[in-house]
């Protein structure tokens, strides 16, 4: 199938997918942040696991060079407007334009360029959301102190986020991305089919 551009309705689609998105992105990360700093630094290869349906969906609906840029930018803006930490929304742009970039591009879009897409999106979403809190201590600290976390929480985050914890929980983000990707797409298989993006079994 040959990549197309971008409509209005394809804009549309994507406009209201990325929302759903972040908003199981916000619903994920408040639930896992409750829960404690174990689980928090775990909520971006959680996010990924359960985005990933829809971003199938998305991508499914819109398999064009473009649709994942837009929904990173988008969802990388929103975190910046809800105060998250610079990071978490830089790296939701930049995984998004690397991954539509280096791996959909503008040729043929496959099933398997897009779950390759959305694991890269989500492995460097993670570092974006979680490396800080190691590498910009200082900097995540004033942060998240100022934003009302105690000092007991803050230090909790920074010590599950030391060598070589930190690795595993980057390489996490990659399989969750990776396991969402493949869920999305057997759950909408039906969708992909319709798209001629797979053969109807």
């Amino acid at each position: 199938m040959k990549n197309t551009k971008l409509i209005g309705k394809d804009l549309i689609l994507t406009g209201a997918l990325t929302a759903l998105m972040f908003i199981i992105y916000m619903i994920i990360s408040i639930v896992m942040s409750l829960a404690g700093p174990v689980t928090n630094v775990f909520y971006p290869p959680a996010v990924s696991v359960v985005n990933g349906i829809v971003m199938m969906l998305l991508l499914a609906k819109v398999p064009k060079y473009g649709a994942l840029s837009i929904a990173g930018v988008i969802q990388g803006l929103l975190s910046f407007l809800v105060g998250a930490f610079w990071t978490v929304g830089t790296g939701l742009i930049v995984g998004a334009l690397l991954a539509d970039f280096l791996i959909i591009g503008k040729r043929e879009i496959t099933t398997g360029k897009m779950i390759a897409a959305y694991s890269v999106f989500s492995g460097i979403f993670t570092f974006g959301a979680i490396a800080p809190m190691n590498i910009l201590r200082d900097a995540f600290m004033q942060t998240t102190l100022r934003n009302g976390l105690s000092q007991e929480y803050v230090d909790g985050l920074i010590n599950m986020t030391q060598w070589p914890m930190l690795t595993v929980i980057i390489i996490a983000g990659f399989i969750g991305g990776l396991v969402g990707g493949f869920i999305g797409l057997k759950v909408l298989k039906k969708h992909f089919v319709k798209a001629g993006l797979v053969q109807a079994a």
